[in-house]
C-alpha cells in the first residue's frame, strides 16, 4: 500500500490521486482486517486475515481479550455491545469500506468526472450507492437495472426492518443503513464541511486508511519510551557491566567491571537498597531461584554462590571453568550453566553438585541462557554465533539456528507471538521461529553499531534493542515496524554495556558508565485518573457522541455511551497544546501550543489540515463562532485574533486587537448581540464587535485577574468572575444601559455548615477565587419535602454555574434578581432594529437604570484601591472602612442606587448572635453544592446542550460529568468508571440517522444504471474525433476503421440526443438529418456539424484537464493569460486548452454558509 500512496516530489504539493493501474490493485482495509501470526512452517511474518463481515464479533472479542492483557480493568461482556471499543467495527464508514473495490472506485471516478471533478453529499451517495455491491439479502443486482435503495416517495413508508443486529434501532427504509454509511464517509471526506469533495480528497483518504488502516489510533498500541525522572544519585566506581531485573523480589540487580560484590536497587527510586559482597572474583551473572527463594550469582572466582532474602550466604558450589551465564528450570528444577569454554553445564542443588555437562557443541563460550518454557526447550547463545536449542532432560541439542556473522550475546523470547530473538555483535537483531532452523524470518535492522542486548516486555508486542553506542530502538512484533528511537545522545550515555525491562514499573534500566532508565509512557498507567500526566482541556463532541481529552501534544477520544477511552491521536502537534476547541462540525479539532501556533486537526486520524496565522507567545484560548467559519484566538502576550477557516483554502486573519496590556484569561463570542468578549491578566475586559471586527469597549472596573465570562443574550447581560471570588453582572449592546454593572455578589465559604452573605460588605469570610462560570437559561426540577409529603418544585431560569480553585461547583438562581433588576428577556433584534433606526432612546422601551456607582457616569474610569463608600440613611455618601473590597471610590448619585450593594440601613439584625442578614441574599440563591474535584480547582467547565448536562476538568487529573442538579453522571478513568451513566443514546443516535438517510433516498430517487458515454480520457492517445466515432449504443469501444461510415454516426446521433446533456444537441441534430440525407459518404455540409462536434468535444476535454489545486500568484496569472492570448492570436488555441489553463483552478462548489459569513463581514 505504500507505493500507492507516495507522494509527489514536487515541493509544496502533495497529489495522491488514485490512477486506473492502481485503482484494480488497491485494497482498502478494516477494523475486520487484522494482522496475525500465522503458524506456518516456514515463517511467523504477520499475515492479512481477511475475516468475513460475519466474523466481526469475533474480531471484537479479540480486541476485547487484548484490553485485558495490556491492563485495563475493563469488563468484556459489557463492552462487546458499543462498537466504539472495538476500535470502531460497528462504525458505518468501516462498514462502506470493507465493500469497496476497484471496480467500484473506477464507477466513482467516473462520475467525479462526469460533474467537473466535484461531488455533493447527494451526488456522491448515489454514486456510490450505484456502484456499491447489494448487501446480504438483496435479490437485485446493482447494475442490471434500477437499484432497490432509491424508491418513490409512496414506496418510502415501507416496513420497519432490524438494524445491524439491533432490535432497539430498525431501518426506516431498506438500504437506509447503507445510504447512512455512505453519508457517514462522505462527512469524513468532508472534513471542512464544504458540502463537497474532489476526486483527489476521496482517494486521498481511502489511500491514507489503506496506509495506516487505524491500528496506531488505538490504546492497546504501541507508546514511547522518555527519560525517568528518577535518576541515579549513587557513585560507580567502574562502568555497569550486566543488569538483571529480579520481578519476584522487586529489586534490580547491578554487577560492575572488577567488582566482588553486586548492588540491589530500588527500581521504583533508582536508589541502592543493599551492596553485596562475598565472592573473591568479578561477579558476572545472576538469576532467582524461585523453589529457594535464593539468587545465584556467578563470578571469576569460578564459583557459583547462592543468597537468602536478607542477601545472607547460604551456599557455594566450584566449577571447573568460569561461569559466564545462569538459567534456572522451574519445570525440571535444575540450575544451567554456560562457561567460557562453551560447555553446557547442569547442576543439581539438592546435593549441590554438578549433574551433568556438555562440551563441544559450541565452538566457543555461551554468553546467553534462555529458558522457552512453551516448548520446554533450553536456548543457549555463543560468540561461535550459533544458537542451540537443548532438551534439558538429555543434555542433547535439538535445534541450532546460525544466522549471526558474529557473536550472539542476548536472547529473548515471546510467549504471546511464539518468537526467538537474538542479538550480538551483528547491527541488526534476528527473529526467528523456534521451529525452522533455516533462515530468520525477519531482520531488525536500524542500528549503526555492535549491539548489546534485545529484549521483549511479556504481555505486549513491544521488542526492544539497543547498541553500544547508547540507542535504542523500539519494535512492534506484529509488524516488525520501529516505533520509536531514543536513547544516545539524549541521556550524555554513550557507552551503553546492558540493559533491561522492568514490566511492572512500565520501565527499561540502562547501565554504562551510569544507570539511566526510561519509562514508557502508558495512557493507563495503573492510577484512577483521567491522564496520568494531567489534563489540559475535556471537550464534548455531540455529533459523534464522543468525548476528548487533551494532554501535552496527545488527545483522547472517549466513548459517551460508557466513558471509555477507545482511541488516542499521539503527537500531533510538535509543542504542547495549551487550548483547544472542537470545529461546529465536529470533524476537526483546533488546537494552540506553546509556541503561538494555531493549527485545525481532523479528529479521524490527527491529520495537520490548516496552519492559522502564529502569535507570538503561548495560546491561551480559542473558541469558534458557531454557524460561520470564524476562529478566535488568544494568546498570553494580550494578542486577540479572528480567523477565518476557508477549508481547503489558506486562512485569512480578519482583524488583530491587542487592547489587553497582560495575558487573555477567557474568551467568548455571543452571535446574538455580536460582541466578542476577552478577559485578562490585566483586570479588565475588552468588547470587539463582530460585524465591524473593531473595538468596542473596555470594562476597567476589577482589582482582580478575569477568570472567566460568559454572555446570556436575551437579557442582554455579561457575566464576569475573577481570581478575587467575585462574580459581577453587566448590561451589554443594545440595552439603554450598556457597559452598565447590574449586581454583584461573592464566591463564599461555608461558615459552620452555612453559608453566609454573598452581597453583605464587608463580607464575613475570604471568597474563593472562582475559576469558571456558566449561564444555565433552562428550568430545573427538583424535589423537597414539605409536611412528609414529597413534591416538585420548579426552579426558574435564568441560573448560573461557578465552579472555584477548591474545586467545589455551585448553582445560583438568579430569577429573584432578575425579576427585581427588571432584567427581563428582551427582543435583541428588535433593539438593534430601534437603535439602527435612532428610535431607541426616543422610544424608551426599556427603563433606564439609574448609572449609579458602577453605571454610566463612571465609564471609562479606572477605579483606585480606595474602600468603596456606602450610602446611609439620609442619602449621603460617609466613608467606610472596607479592607480587600471590590468596588472603589467614586460618587454616588443623588438617587443613591447602590447597584446590588445593600445599605447598612437596610441590613436587619438577627435575633440570635446580632449577624447582619441582607435582603439581597434573596435576589441570589445557592440552590445546589457538590465537592466536584478533591485535590485542586477547576481547569475548565462546559455545559452540553445534547444531552443537557456539566463537563468539569480539575487539577486533579480527572474529567467529571454531572447533570443539572449537580448529580455526578460519572468519571473518564483509565480503569473506567463501573457507574458512568452519561445520557447519551447511542441508539437514538443511529436510529435518527437512518431517518436522515431515508430522507436522502427520496430526495435521490430510483437510481439508474449507467448509460452514459463514457468520460473523454484526457491523456488518452486517440483524437476526440476518433473517440467519438468509436462509441455504439452499448457505450462499448470499438474499432474506429469500418467500412460503413454511415451505421456508427446514426447510432451515435440517436443516443446522444437521448441522453443529450454533455454537448450541444442542435449540432447532432442537424447532423442526423445530413446523415438521413446523404449516402455512405458524408455531404459537405456534414463537414462543419462534425468540426463543431469535434470542437465541443475538445472543449470539453480542456475543460476536465487536471489543472492546479491552488490558486495562481499574480504573476502568474499575467504570464498565463498573455500566454493565452497570444496562442489564440496566433491559432493556436482552436480548442480553449491555454485559456483553461490560465484559469489554472477548478472550480469548487461554494456553500450558502461561507457566503452569509462573508456578506456578514463585508
Amino acid at each position: 500500500m505504500a507505493d500507492h500512496g507516495r507522494a509527489s516530489t514536487k515541493k509544496g504539493k502533495m497529489h495522491l490521486a488514485i490512477d486506473e493501474s492502481e485503482l484494480r490493485t488497491l485494497r482498502i482495509p478494516s477494523s475486520a482486517h487484522r494482522g496475525a501470526l500465522s503458524p506456518s512452517k516456514h515463517s511467523f511474518l504477520p499475515t492479512l486475515q481477511e475475516q468475513a463481515r460475519e466474523d466481526r464479533p469475533q474480531g471484537t472479542a479479540l480486541a476485547v481479550d487484548s484490553r485485558w492483557r495490556s491492563g485495563g480493568a475493563i469488563e468484556a461482556a459489557q463492552e462487546v455491545d458499543d462498537p466504539k471499543l472495538a476500535g470502531g467495527d460497528g462504525s458505518p464508514e468501516t462498514q462502506v469500506l470493507t465493500d469497496i473495490s476497484a471496480e467500484l472506485l473506477e464507477s466513482v471516478k467516473e462520475d467525479f468526472m462526469d460533474s467537473g471533478g466535484a461531488l455533493t453529499q447527494e451526488q456522491f451517495v448515489r454514486a456510490m450507492l450505484r456502484s456499491l455491491a447489494p448487501g446480504a439479502g438483496d435479490d437485485t443486482k446493482v447494475r442490471s437495472g434500477k437499484v432497490a435503495f432509491g424508491r418513490a416517495a409512496e414506496e418510502i413508508e415501507a416496513q420497519m426492518v432490524p438494524y445491524a443486529g439491533n432490535s432497539s434501532v430498525r431501518e426506516p427504509v431498506k438500504g437506509a443503513a447503507k445510504t447512512a454509511a455512505v453519508a457517514d464517509l462522505f462527512g469524513r471526506v468532508d472534513v471542512h464541511g464544504e458540502g463537497s469533495v474532489t476526486w483527489e480528497e476521496v482517494s486521498n483518504y481511502l489511500i491514507e486508511q489503506g496506509m495506516s488502516g487505524g491500528d496506531e489510533f488505538t490504546v492497546d498500541s504501541i507508546k514511547t519510551y522518555e527519560a525517568s525522572s528518577a535518576l541515579d544519585q549513587s557513585k560507580h566506581e567502574s562502568p555497569v557491566e550486566k543488569l538483571v531485573y529480579l520481578e519476584q523480589i522487586d529489586s534490580l540487580v547491578c554487577l560492575s567491571h572488577n567488582s566482588r560484590s553486586f548492588r540491589l536497587y530500588d527500581p521504583k527510586r533508582c536508589v541502592v537498597k543493599k551492596e553485596v559482597a562475598g565472592h573473591r572474583g568479578t561477579v558476572i551473572n545472576c538469576c532467582y531461584v524461585d523453589t529457594w527463594s535464593q539468587i545465584a550469582t556467578t563470578s571469576a572466582d569460578m564459583t557459583i554462590c547462592f543468597w537468602d532474602p536478607n542477601q545472607g550466604l547460604r551456599n557455594r558450589m566450584a566449577a571447573k571453568d568460569v561461569q559466564l551465564c545462569l538459567q534456572w528450570d522451574r519445570i525440571s528444577r535444575n540450575l544451567f550453566s554456560g562457561s567460557i569454554d562453551g560447555t553446557l553445564s547442569r547442576w543439581d542443588l539438592h546435593s549441590m553438585s554438578l549433574a551433568d555437562a556438555r562440551k563441544g557443541h559450541h565452538k566457543k563460550s555461551i554468553n546467553d541462557l534462555l529458558m522457552v518454557e512453551d516448548i520446554n526447550l533450553l536456548a543457549s547463545a555463543s560468540s561461535d554465533g550459533s544458537i542451540l536449542m537443548w532438551d534439558t532432560a538429555s543434555m542433547k541439542p535439538k535445534k541450532t539456528f546460525k544466522g549471526h556473522k558474529k557473536g550472539t550475546f542476548s536472547l529473548a523470547y515471546s510467549m504471546d507471538f511464539h518468537c526467538l530473538l537474538t542479538a550480538g555483535l551483528d547491527q541488526e537483531a534476528l527473529v526467528w521461529n523456534p521451529y525452522v532452523e533455516r533462515v530468520p524470518i525477519f531482520r531488525l535492522k536500524g542500528h549503526n553499531h555492535a549491539l548489546c542486548g534485545v529484549t521483549i516486555v511479556p504481555g505486549t508486542p513491544q521488542i526492544l534493542s539497543a547498541d553500544v553506542a547508547g540507542n535504542f530502538r523500539l519494535w512492534d512484533m506484529r509488524t516488525f515496524r520501529m516505533v520509536q528511537g531514543f536513547g544516545g545522545n539524549e541521556t550524555q550515555m554513550n557507552d551503553l554495556n546492558t540493559f533491561c525491562a522492568m514490566p511492572p514499573h512500565h520501565r527499561v534500566a540502562a547501565g554504562g558508565n551510569k544507570l539511566v532508565l526510561y519509562d514508557y509512557m502508558d495512557e493507563w498507567g495503573g492510577e484512577i485518573v483521567t491522564d496520568t500526566g494531567g489534563v489540559t482541556d475535556a471537550l464534548y463532541n455531540p455529533n459523534a457522541g464522543e468525548f476528548y481529552t487533551v494532554s501535552k501534544q496527545t488527545v483522547k477520544t472517549w466513548s459517551a455511551n460508557r466513558g471509555v477511552l477507545f482511541k488516542v491521536l499521539r503527537d500531533i502537534t510538535k509543542d504542547e497544546i495549551t487550548a483547544a476547541c472542537l470545529a461546529d462540525n465536529g470533524r476537526k479539532l483546533y488546537t494552540g501550543d506553546a509556541k503561538g501556533r494555531v493549527h485545525a486537526h481532523s479528529l479521524n486520524n490527527g491529520a495537520l489540515l490548516t496552519e492559522f496565522d502564529k502569535h507570538p507567545s503561548d495560546i491561551s484560548v480559542l473558541d469558534i463562532w458557531k454557524g460561520t467559519n470564524k476562529l478566535f484566538s488568544s494568546s498570553w502576550d494580550g494578542t486577540v485574533k479572528i480567523h477565518t477557516d476557508e477549508g481547503s483554502r489558506p486562512p485569512q486573519v480578519k482583524a488583530e486587537f491587542k487592547n489587553h496590556r497582560d495575558g487573555v484569561t477567557c474568551l467568548r463570542c455571543s452571535p446574538d448581540l455580536m460582541l466578542l468578549a476577552s478577559g485578562g491578566t490585566d483586570m479588565q475586559v475588552a468588547l470587539y464587535d463582530l460585524k465591524t471586527l473593531k473595538f468596542e469597549h473596555t470594562l476597567a472596573r476589577f482589582q482582580h485577574v478575569i477568570a472567566d465570562l460568559d454572555f446570556l443574550p436575551h437579557r442582554c447581560l455579561l457575566a464576569v468572575a475573577d481570581q478575587g471570588g467575585h462574580v459581577s453582572f453587566w448590561r451589554m449592546r443594545p440595552h439603554p444601559d450598556q457597559w452598565s454593572c447590574v449586581f454583584h455578589f461573592r464566591n463564599l465559604p461555608r461558615l459552620n455548615g452555612e453559608l453566609p452573605s454573598v452581597t453583605e460588605v464587608p463580607p464575613a469570610a475570604q471568597p474563593i477565587p472562582v475559576c469558571a462560570l456558566r449561564f444555565y437559561d433552562k428550568e430545573i426540577v427538583r424535589a423537597t419535602e414539605d409536611d412528609e409529603e414529597t413534591r416538585d418544585e420548579v426552579l426558574e431560569p435564568p441560573m448560573i454555574y461557578t465552579a472555584d480553585a477548591k474545586g467545589v461547583l455551585r448553582v445560583w438562581g438568579l430569577s429573584h434578581m432578575c425579576a427585581k433588576k427588571g432584567l427581563d428577556e428582551i427582543d435583541v433584534k428588535e433593539l438593534f432594529n430601534k437603535q439602527r433606526s435612532g428610535k431607541l432612546m426616543a422610544a424608551n422601551a426599556l427603563p433606564r437604570q439609574s448609572s449609579g456607582i458602577w453605571g454610566q457616569a463612571a465609564r471609562g474610569t479606572r477605579l483606585s484601591t480606595t474602600p468603596s463608600p456606602l450610602p446611609v440613611a439620609g442619602g449621603s455618601a460617609s466613608p467606610v472602612s472596607m479592607p480587600g473590597a471590590f468596588l472603589t471610590g467614586v460618587e454616588l448619585e443623588a438617587e443613591g442606587s447602590n447597584r446590588g450593594y445593600p445599605s447598612r440601613s437596610s441590613l436587619p439584625l438577627a435575633s440570635e448572635g446580632g449577624s447582619r442578614l441582607a435582603l439581597a441574599d434573596q435576589e441570589v440563591q445557592l440552590l445546589f453544592e457538590e465537592e466536584g474535584h478533591e485535590d485542586g480547582g477547576v481547569v475548565s467547565m462546559y455545559l452540553t446542550e445534547e444531552p443537557a448536562a456539566l463537563l468539569t476538568c480539575g487539577l486533579d487529573r480527572r474529567v467529571r460529568t454531572w447533570n443539572a442538579k449537580l448529580e455526578r453522571l460519572g468519571t473518564l478513568l483509565q480503569s473506567r468508571d463501573k457507574h458512568f451513566n452519561f445520557p447519551y443514546d447511542p441508539n437514538a443516535m443511529r436510529q435518527a440517522r437512518l431517518q436522515e438517510a431515508a430522507e436522502l433516498l427520496k430526495l435521490i430517487g430510483p437510481l439508474e444504471p449507467r448509460t452514459k458515454l463514457p468520460a473523454i480520457n484526457p491523456n488518452g492517445t486517440r483524437s476526440p474525433h476518433e473517440t467519438l466515432l468509436s462509441l455504439s449504443t452499448s457505450g462499448k469501444s470499438k474499432p474506429s476503421k469500418k467500412k460503413d461510415t454511415e451505421t456508427p454516426w446514426k447510432m451515435t446521433a440517436d443516443q446522444v440526443m437521448k441522453e443529450g446533456d454533455q454537448v450541444d444537441e442542435d449540432s447532432y441534430r442537424l447532423l442526423f438529418e445530413q446523415m438521413e440525407r446523404g449516402g455512405p459518404g458524408l455531404p459537405p455540409e456534414a463537414d462543419a456539424a462534425k468540426d463543431r462536434l469535434v470542437k465541443n468535444a475538445s472543449r470539453k476535454q480542456a475543460r476536465q484537464m487536471n489543472h492546479r489545486s491552488a490558486a495562481l500568484s499574480k504573476d502568474e496569472a499575467a504570464a498565463a493569460d498573455r500566454l493565452a492570448a497570444a496562442m489564440s492570436d496566433l491559432g493556436g488555441d482552436e480548442f480553449g486548452t491555454y485559456a483553461a489553463m490560465a484559469r489554472a483552478i477548478r472550480p469548487r462548489l461554494r456553500t450558502d454558509k461561507t457566503a452569509l459569513d462573508e456578506d456578514l463581514v463585508t
